[in-house]
């Protein structure tokens, strides 16, 4: 499992994002986007206090996924409220 954790998170910095949920900051492009290292959210996945967001489609989900996080395809619509609140979170894509 550290194997495909440390793999998505390499190949998500595009889209990796750690804000405060509670924060509804938008982005104008990629590049005001904050980043992560895989050793720091490692850190934060270990003392569980991130929430990972799975980016990738239902189906990709479903063959495998870092263990706990929560799917959340890109171009969902409305889902949005059933993230919960008060955590840093991480998305990745890859």
């Amino acid at each position: 499992m550290n194997l495909l954790f440390s793999f998505l998170l390499i190949f998500a910095a595009c889209l990796t994002a750690a804000a405060q949920a509670s924060e509804n900051r938008k982005f104008k492009d990629d590049s005001e986007v904050p980043r992560i290292s895989v050793e720091d959210a490692k850190k934060a996945y270990d003392a569980k206090s991130v929430l990972i967001i799975d980016a990738r489609s239902a189906e990709v989900y479903k063959q495998e996924h870092i263990k706990g996080a929560m799917s959340l395809p890109l171009g969902s619509d409305n889902q949005f409220d059933s993230v919960p609140k008060g955590k840093k979170i991480i998305v990745y894509c890859s």
